[in-house]
C-alpha cells in the first residue's frame, strides 16, 4: 500500500496529519493518458476534489518543469460525483467505516461556460443547430432562418437570410444535407403554417454570388410543426407536429417537374393575408419563382410535396424527434402524452412504446451517442432519461429543474453530460451521475438590467424563456424570447 503523507502535496487546509484520519482509496481512471500507478492510497479524510486533483497531477507530473498544464479531474464513488469531503461521504454512506477500501474514479472535469458573443434578433429564437462546424443555423418567429459563421455571429452578420412564404414565424430547423457536401446544401424550418420548407443554398463560401430559394415545400400537416429532423444521407426528412403526427419525406434525387398537390388558398390560415404580412411584401417585393406559378395563389415557395408515410400513435402534440444514432432505420418521439415511442422506418410500424406519466409531457427528445440513453425534457419541470434497451424500464433517472425544459442536447460522445435550456431563462449543464444539482448554471437574470432590450426593432415584446439550445462539445449556443442567440465556450467530457 502506498501511504500520502500530508508533506508530499500541498495542504490547503492546513489540517495536521495527526488530528485527520486517513482512508485506504483506491483511485482509477478509464483514460490511460491520465492514469496513475495502481495502488491503495491513504488520503487525509478531509480532502476535497481539490487537493485530489492536485494529488493526481502530481503523479502525472503536470506542471511547468514539465511543460505541462495541470487538468481540473471530478471523482465519482459509485457513480456518483463527490462533492464535499471523503469524510462526509463515509459518514453518509457507509455509517463512519472508515477502514474498508474506498473505490474512486477520477475523469476531466466538465469546464465553466465561457460567454464568448451574442447575436441580436429580431424576434424569438424558435431553432438553434450547429450542426455544421463553424456555423450557427438559427429560426426564428420573425419567419426566417439565418446561417451565421461563428468566427463572426458577434457581429451579426448573417451569410443567409432565408424568408417564409408566411408571416406566422419558424418553430425549429434543421441542416439537411451531410456535412461533408459544400454544394447545393439542403436545410428546412418547420413553421406555424403546418409546412416545412426546404431551401437550397449554392455553398457556404461568402463570395458566392447565386440566390438561395425555397425547392421543396412539405404539407401533410394539419397543425403548426414542431420538430423536424434529417437522415445521415440528406435523403430523408421527418416531421413532427401539434396534430400529434409525425411525416416521413423521401426527397427527390433531382428537382421535379411538377407538384403533387394542387395550391392552397392564400388565406387557409390566420396571418397569411393580413396587414402584416402586405406590410412586409410592400418593403421586400419578392420574385415570383420561375416554375412556381402554377395557379399558386402566393407565388413563392417550392415544389409541393405529400409524405411518402404518416406515423400516428400519439394521443397529443409531438414534442420531439431524433434520429437513432445507432441505426438508421430507427426514429425516435416524445409527446405531450408522456411517452416515448420508437419507429421502424423499414416495417413502418412503432415497435418501441415507453408510457410514462400521463401529466409528464415531454417538450424534446435527443439520445446519448456512446450509449443509447434517450433524454426528454418535460413540462413539469424535470429530465428524464429513459433507457429502452430494457423491455421493462421506463424512466431510469430523474434530473429536477426549476422551471419547464423545451430544449436540450446531449454531449455528442459523452455517456453522462448533457445541456438543457428552461423556460427561466436558465442554460445548465448536467453530469448524470451528479443527479441532484447541475454542474454549471448560466442565466439571462445576470446579466445588467440595463443592457437588456424590452422590444425588437418591430415591436415585438422580449421575454426570458429559452426556446432553443445546441452543443457540440465545443461550444453552446441557447436563445429564445429574449431575441438572442448567446454563445459559450463550453468544452465537456
Amino acid at each position: 500500500m502506498s501511504d500520502i503523507p500530508m508533506e508530499s502535496t500541498s495542504n490547503p487546509t492546513g489540517v495536521t496529519t495527526g488530528s485527520v484520519s486517513q482512508l485506504p482509496v483506491n483511485l482509477f481512471t478509464r483514460s490511460s493518458s491520465d492514469a496513475i500507478p495502481q495502488s491503495t492510497y491513504f488520503i487525509p479524510s478531509s480532502w476535497r476534489r481539490y487537493q485530489l486533483s492536485e494529488l493526481i497531477n502530481k503523479v502525472l507530473q503536470n506542471n511547468a518543469e514539465q511543460g505541462k498544464k495541470p487538468v481540473p479531474f471530478e471523482f465519482l464513488i459509485n457513480g456518483e460525483v463527490l462533492r464535499g469531503s471523503l469524510e462526509n461521504w463515509v459518514k453518509r454512506n457507509r455509517g463512519n467505516d472508515e477502514e474498508t477500501t474506498i473505490d474512486v474514479e477520477y475523469v476531466r472535469s466538465t469546464l465553466p461556460p465561457q460567454e464568448v458573443g451574442r447575436v441580436e434578433v429580431e424576434d424569438w429564437v424558435s431553432g438553434l443547430s450547429l450542426s455544421r462546424n463553424g456555423y450557427i443555423l438559427l429560426s426564428s418567429y420573425l419567419s426566417h432562418l439565418q446561417i451565421l459563421p461563428l468566427s463572426s455571429a458577434s457581429t451579426s452578420s448573417a451569410l443567409y437570410t432565408l424568408p417564409l412564404p408566411t408571416s406566422l414565424g419558424a418553430t425549429c430547423c434543421t441542416w439537411i444535407s451531410p456535412s461533408s457536401q459544400d454544394k447545393d446544401i439542403l436545410l428546412a424550418a418547420g413553421g406555424v403554417d403546418r409546412l416545412t420548407h426546404v431551401y437550397t443554398i449554392p455553398s457556404l463560401s461568402p463570395d458566392n454570388t447565386t440566390a438561395p430559394g425555397e425547392l421543396y415545400t412539405l404539407h401533410g400537416h394539419t397543425g403548426p410543426v414542431s420538430s423536424i429532423i434529417a437522415s445521415s444521407s440528406g435523403q430523408e426528412l421527418i416531421s413532427g407536429s401539434w396534430d400529434g403526427n409525425i411525416n416521413f419525406y423521401v426527397l427527390p434525387s433531382a428537382e421535379p417537374e411538377e407538384h403533387q398537390i394542387p395550391s392552397e388558398p392564400l388565406s387557409y390560415l390566420p396571418g397569411q393575408n393580413n396587414k402584416k404580412r402586405r406590410k412586409l411584401e410592400k418593403e421586400n417585393p419578392r420574385e415570383p419563382i420561375e416554375g412556381l406559378l402554377d395557379n399558386d395563389s402566393t407565388g413563392v415557395g417550392g415544389w409541393r410535396r405529400i409524405s411518402d408515410n404518416v406515423f400516428s400513435a400519439h394521443k397529443d402534440k409531438i414534442g420531439g424527434l431524433v434520429w437513432d444514432k445507432f441505426d438508421n432505420n430507427k426514429f425516435w418521439s416524445a409527446s405531450w402524452d408522456g411517452s416515448v415511442r420508437g419507429w421502424d422506418l423499414t416495417m413502418g410500424v412503432n415497435d418501441v412504446t415507453r408510457q410514462g406519466p400521463f401529466d409528464k409531457s415531454a417538450l424534446c427528445i435527443d439520445q446519448f451517442a456512446a450509449n443509447g440513453t434517450l433524454a426528454t425534457g418535460n413540462m413539469d419541470r424535470t429530465i428524464c432519461l429513459w433507457d429502452t434497451r430494457q423491455s421493462s424500464s421506463l424512466i431510469s433517472l430523474t434530473l429536477p429543474t426549476t422551471s419547464p425544459v423545451p430544449s436540450l442536447k446531449t454531449h455528442p460522445t459523452s455517456s453522462f453530460t448533457l445541456a438543457s435550456a428552461s423556460y427561466s431563462g436558465i442554460i445548465q449543464i448536467w453530469d448524470i451521475r451528479s443527479p441532484k444539482h447541475s454542474l454549471f448554471s448560466v442565466s439571462n437574470a445576470n446579466r445588467k438590467k440595463e443592457d437588456a432590450r424590452k422590444v425588437t426593432k418591430n415591436g415585438k415584446v422580449l421575454g426570458e424563456r429559452l426556446l432553443a439550445v445546441d452543443w457540440n462539445g465545443e461550444v453552446l449556443v441557447a436563445g429564445g424570447e429574449d431575441g438572442e442567440v448567446g454563445i459559450w465556450n463550453a468544452k465537456g467530457a
